[in-house]
């Protein structure tokens, strides 16, 4: 009698064991095992979102989004072999193609995409042969598209497919093989902004695996619209007056760091980063000895000639080194021990003062101000506008210049600084480096007479109803404080330059205008050019920075271009007051 109730309890225990497990499953874990199930019969298609806009300042759209359709093919999956070979005639792809598409497709295996940027036609005969055709479905999506093709192209970047790192090392996990990314430009700064959250597609499989339906849909939700500080029109002129010369025009306003207008070229068409280049194609653009892809206003390195005279200017009249009324003798350069150091005039300046030095860039002028002030404080006063260092601005890959000093030499050289050096420091040459935009900082900071405010290309962001999101105001990176004589000074110098100097190519007809040229020496060819002003000079409300590689020179190259650009602002302020200028 003891035998059967032992096996009684034990079926008792297996009983509620067996209970416990389907109460445990059912009813504690029941929605996770729901979740499971339906994992069997349903599948997905993530629907990429939208891209957010980019605009310029007065809402011209620079970066937007083309419908274009795509198809994906769809579970239950059906590989008979004359249902593929339709597809691939009604496609126009290879048989091997599209065979390695579909290699390894398992029951579970989510959509597959097959073919983007369907055409009309494509569409037709696939919705009309669908009964001859594999399990498929035709998607709406959108593909990124730059209405004005390489204009600005430095500026709005370009985008591509999402790589290894960014997966990894991505700001969230909302990325997938085959996503696409900003890879350059403020399509990459603003990404999180830019990219919105994706969407999916659910599909029903039958039982029978020979039918499917399409479920509701969450939608994708669109990025957010970036709004540039960016004038179209301005930037429009300012690619055109820099033609194919290989250099930088940068415009911005200098009480706040917005930037009207900035220009690299070479540059290049980010709609072909979108469509695809042909192998020739790619060649040509990573092959091209210009770099065309290289953002040369702050990812290119060069000396800056005589526009550095202005930094020993300051440095000069700060630590009471000059006086106005002192005359310098320029025979066209001096000689220092064994070695000659000559000015841009072979035949000599004659004697000229200090400010008139600066209007005629007088390198024999600068030399006896450089030894004078000596190479430290020289190196203090470039670092403190900010010359040697990043400015900032939201654009990837900037790089920052060198200032030297006999210390920097000494550590990293192994060497003595020699009396050469600081002469050569002083018409900006030697060791010197700095990027375009370095310059174009310390021009802005002298407009401002001490503020420096960040550079900066976005004004602010916006959700999809126009919605404020974020505004960008004016950040304040640099301040420098000298002498209010030390800034009348200079700045009366560099209406000079313009008056009657280096630069007078560049004089407006109603302006008056506060700049200084360059020509910085170059071992491969060449000088380089530049010109950095601002303007109007009593009231600065545009600063601009020209640079052109191997242009010889700042004042015959340069100014000119700067003139244009003057012409147009100096017509366009004149039509908002309803003058008539020229």
């Amino acid at each position: 009698m003891k035998k059967p109730k032992f096996f009684l309890y034990i079926v008792n225990f297996l009983l509620l064991t067996l209970a416990f497990r389907l109460f445990y499953i059912q009813i504690i874990n029941g929605d996770f095992y729901e979740e499971l199930s339906k994992r069997n019969y349903l599948k997905f298609i993530t629907i990429p979102s939208p891209r957010g806009l980019i605009l310029d300042r007065n809402g011209n759209i620079l970066a937007t989004n083309n419908v274009k359709y795509s198809i994906y093919l769809v579970p239950p999956y059906d590989f008979d072999k004359n249902k593929f070979k339709n597809l691939s005639k009604i496609l126009n792809l290879p048989p091997e193609e599209l065979e390695k598409k579909i290699k390894g497709i398992k029951s579970y295996t989510p959509a597959i995409l097959l073919k983007k940027n369907l055409n009309y036609k494509e569409i037709s005969l696939l919705e009309s042969n669908r009964e001859k055709l594999p399990s498929f479905i035709i998607n709406m999506e959108l593909e990124r598209a730059y209405p004005y093709g390489n204009l600005a192209s430095h500026i709005l970047g370009h985008i591509g497919e999402v790589g290894r790192e960014e997966l990894i090392h991505g700001e969230d996990f909302d990325y997938s093989l085959g996503d696409i990314v900003g890879k350059s430009g403020v399509e990459k700064i603003y990404e999180k902004y830019l990219k919105g959250r994706k969407g999916y597609r659910s599909i029903e499989l039958f039982s029978n695996k020979k039918k499917y339906k399409i479920l509701p849909s969450k939608d994708p939700e669109p990025g957010y619209n970036l709004v540039l500080t960016i004038d179209k029109d301005l930037q429009e002129l300012s690619e055109k007056v820099l033609g194919e010369n290989v250099g930088v025009i940068i415009i911005s306003e200098p009480w706040s760091g917005e930037i009207l207008a900035l220009v690299s070229h070479p540059d290049f068409d980010p709609n072909k980063f979108v469509m695809g280049f042909s192998k020739s194609e790619w060649e040509e653009l990573v092959n091209n000895p210009k770099n065309p892809l290289n953002d040369r206003a702050i990812s290119s390195l060069y000396p800056p000639g005589s526009i550095f005279k202005l930094i020993v200017s300051l440095s000069a009249l700060e630590k009471g080194k000059i006086s106005l009324k002192e005359k310098f003798y320029c025979s066209g350069g001096i000689k220092v021990g064994k070695n000659f150091f000559g000015c841009w005039k072979e035949g000599g300046h004659g004697y000229v003062d200090f400010l008139e030095g600066i209007a005629q860039s007088c390198n024999v002028v600068f030399y006896n101000l450089g030894l004078r002030v000596g190479p430290e404080d020289i190196s203090k006063m470039a670092k403190d506008f900010g010359l040697g260092d990043k400015t900032g601005i939201d654009l990837p890959g900037e790089l920052n210049g060198l200032i030297p000093s006999p210390e920097w030499k000494k550590n990293r050289l192994k060497e003595s600084w020699f009396l050469g050096d600081t002469l050569n420091m002083s018409i900006g040459q030697g060791y010197i480096l700095t990027t375009p935009m370095e310059v174009h900082l310390m021009i802005s900071i002298i407009a401002t007479e001490g503020i420096g405010y960040r550079p900066h290309l976005v004004k602010k962001i916006l959700n999809c109803n126009g919605e404020d999101i974020k505004i960008f105001e004016p950040e304040i990176v640099r301040k420098v404080s000298l002498k209010p004589e030390s800034w009348k000074i200079l700045k009366e110098g560099m209406r000079l330059v313009v008056e009657r100097g280096t630069g007078i190519a560049a004089k407006g007809k109603i302006w008056s205008i506060g700049g200084k040229t360059g020509t910085a020496q170059n071992p491969h060819g060449e000088s380089h050019a530049w010109f950095g002003a601002f303007f109007p000079w009593e009231n600065p409300k545009y600063v601009i920075t020209i640079f052109v590689e191997h242009g010889k020179s700042g004042g015959g190259k340069c100014a000119p271009m700067a003139r244009e650009i003057i012409k147009y602002l100096e017509e366009r302020e004149g039509e908002k007051v309803g003058k008539d200028i020229y």
